[in-house]
């Protein structure tokens, strides 16, 4: 990839993690978290820090009660080698997308 090149990636159900390679800086754009078992989180390798709750599904329909209508969830999430981002357990998918801002 090369500074300005988009992502978009479907992360399944096991633990996996999104980090770039040694020097280079990525910013999530939009998450969308299908379930409610998962957490989606800053993880630097030994911590961790909630991004997204377990609980919440931000793939629902807007007439269900837990539905959070995605809009919250587009934000700006820089990553880097150190500190990425990780989709925990092992039962949710999710889907990230974002865009390499350096090198």
């Amino acid at each position: 990839m090369a500074i300005g090149d988009t992502f978009a990636a479907i992360l399944g159900t096991a633990a996996t993690n999104r980090q770039p390679s040694s020097g280079v800086e990525e910013n999530i754009t939009c998450l969308i978290k299908h379930g409610t078992t998962d957490a989606l989180q800053a993880y630097d390798g030994s911590n961790q820090q909630p991004i997204i709750n377990t609980t919440t599904d931000t793939d629902n329909r807007q007439e269900d009660v837990s539905a959070n209508r995605f809009q919250p969830y587009n934000m700006s999430i820089p990553i880097t080698n150190s500190v990425y981002f990780r989709k925990n357990g092992t039962t949710d998918q999710c889907t990230i997308t974002g865009f390499q801002f350096n090198a």
